[in-house]
């Protein structure tokens, strides 16, 4: 358990803990039941979000004159959810690419070093199976980094042993945007069948990733080179940002086929937290939408293969360079914090306490510890 507990603060003008400025369990903040629940099962076991664009933050923080951006944005929040590993996404945006994608690349790996150096305390790289249990046993938070599109290694996957070997454990081989390797799906503002599959650079990426026990994760891709990965993989795969397209129709989202066979190979779908994914509108209650995805991938193939990969995007947006308007939040939630909320929510619907503490995060962790060379 952190030694920071706490929990989302329902009514913090009255909250005794807020106003002392304690550290401690606010029993008054809790609704009901499902909420206390909710927040032990948080403090007392793994809690994962597989996707955060933690890194390109960091950078884009440090060139606004920032640092020690985890501790002042995240850490609080982290806790507060019991984070205990967060997956990391290096970004690179399009108008940088070709000319600066590597040259970026290394740049936020450098800023996310950086900024753990100032709490190496508290949070950690992992890199090794020993470095995810260390973080296991000994209370602390671990990043795992992968890379969101493979857009630098233009026409040389050989450059993956660099990456491995700078720490990268995973990546996606598109982004939404086509590049040496395949096509991308759409954005999530879109509604646009892209097709065509991989080439044949992206079938021996895939390959080389496989051989350097990488993951791979297929969130970006379109429907079609989601079937070059399922015909030239052998080893489970996860999705770690995407929803069900049954509950909402977006190209970002996945068939029912498509979940099927990432579950029958092992895999697990990280449920995203953006706005136009999840298929949330104002009228809508984002936790109750989202918890419609998690339920139906559960009914659809069971509680082994869904976690959390919330994509909250809102905090990444206001470190960009400032804009003339201000920026619509596109997250349901406001913070990791909130992910508390869910999984009350579950537990309000039935879920037992075993099917939510593999939803926080038991599923992620066990995939990483079994495929993944950490």
């Amino acid at each position: 358990m952190h030694d920071y507990i706490s929990i989302v603060c329902y009514d913090s003008n009255k909250c005794f803990n807020k106003l002392s400025g304690k550290d401690m369990l606010c029993v008054n903040c809790f609704v009901d039941k499902y909420d206390e629940k909710a927040f032990f099962l948080h403090q007392y076991n793994p809690v994962v979000d597989a996707h955060l664009d933690l890194a390109a933050e960091i950078y884009e923080r440090y060139q606004g004159g920032e640092r020690e951006v985890i501790k002042n944005h995240y850490l609080e929040n982290f806790k507060k959810a019991g984070i205990t590993f967060i997956v990391s996404s290096v970004f690179i945006p399009t108008k940088q690419l070709p000319a600066r994608g590597f040259e970026l690349t290394l740049m936020q790996i450098s800023a996310l070093l950086k900024d753990i150096e100032t709490i190496k305390e508290e949070v950690i790289l992992v890199q090794s199976k020993m470095d995810m249990q260390m973080v296991i046993s000994e209370h602390k938070i671990g990043i795992i980094l992968y890379l969101e599109g493979l857009d630098i290694i233009t026409n040389d996957c050989s450059i993956l042993r660099a990456l491995y070997a700078m720490g990268v454990r995973g990546a996606s081989l598109t982004w939404s945007r086509r590049n040496y390797l395949g096509e991308g799906c759409c954005r999530a503002d879109k509604l646009e069948d892209i097709r065509g599959g991989l080439s044949k650079l992206g079938i021996q990426t895939l390959q080389m990733l496989e051989q350097l026990n990488m993951f791979v994760d297929v969130s970006h891709l379109n429907d079609d080179g989601f079937e070059d990965v399922l015909m030239w993989t052998k080893k489970p795969f996860i999705a770690t940002h995407s929803n069900a397209r049954n509950v909402h129709m977006s190209y970002r989202n996945l068939t029912d086929n498509q979940i099927q066979a990432l579950a029958k190979r092992g895999g697990v779908i990280g449920l995203n937290a953006y706005k136009s994914i999840v298929g949330v509108h104002s009228i809508n209650n984002p936790i109750h939408k989202m918890c419609d995805h998690i339920q139906y991938i559960i009914r659809l193939v069971g509680e082994n293969h869904i976690g959390f990969g919330l994509d909250l995007c809102d905090s990444y947006e206001r470190a960009l360079p400032r804009r003339e308007f201000e920026i619509e939040p596109m997250d349901c939630l406001k913070n990791h914090a909130e992910l508390i909320l869910i999984s009350a929510q579950l537990l309000r619907e039935g879920c037992s306490e075993d099917t939510v503490k593999k939803v926080i995060g038991g599923n992620f962790v066990e995939y990483f510890m079994k495929f993944v060379s950490i």
